[in-house]
């Protein structure tokens, strides 16, 4: 797998900072496992730690979920980047079928799944976005507040 193709790699002025870049298997455990890399890098109390937190559970969650596992090694990506007052974060997968994201208001109020995107969409404040990579996978981003001024969301 390639490492995680970022906007920051690009970063002609270096004012992007890697905080945390791992590695994880395509397996639900793994959620659990994005989460402790996030309080390693940023710290429980960090401002955005709860909304970063969250954020990486759903979208490595996703990954796990919707990526079509052609090899039984292959990853799922994750990194964390602080760009000016942002972070950045962004999970690639392997990629698999086409697939194109719920509209947050397309999940039925009685439907138990569905609500990860647009619990990310709120807490980025609808800063996120997918982008396909072909036969070299697909990469869901979302930008959070380096300073939220509340948490949105709490995860327990």
């Amino acid at each position: 797998m390639n490492p995680v193709i970022g906007f920051w790699q690009n970063d002609v002025n270096n004012e992007s900072e890697v905080l945390g870049e791992a590695y994880l298997r395509l397996d639900p455990t793994s959620v659990s496992k994005a989460r402790d890399h996030v309080r390693v890098w940023i710290g429980a109390d960090h401002p955005a730690y709860e909304n970063v937190r969250l954020a990486t559970s759903e979208l490595v969650t996703n990954a796990v979920l919707h990526t079509l596992r052609r090899c039984p090694h292959e990853l799922v990506s994750l990194a964390l980047v602080r760009r000016a007052d942002l972070l950045y974060v962004e999970v690639l997968d392997p990629g698999g079928v086409p697939w194109e994201p719920h509209a947050p208001e397309a999940v039925g109020d009685d439907e138990e799944c569905g609500r990860g995107l647009a619990i990310v969409d709120e807490i980025s404040r609808r800063r996120w976005g997918v982008r396909d990579h072909g036969e070299r996978g697909r990469t869901v981003w979302c930008a959070l507040d380096w300073a939220p001024t509340s948490v949105e969301w709490s995860c327990g």
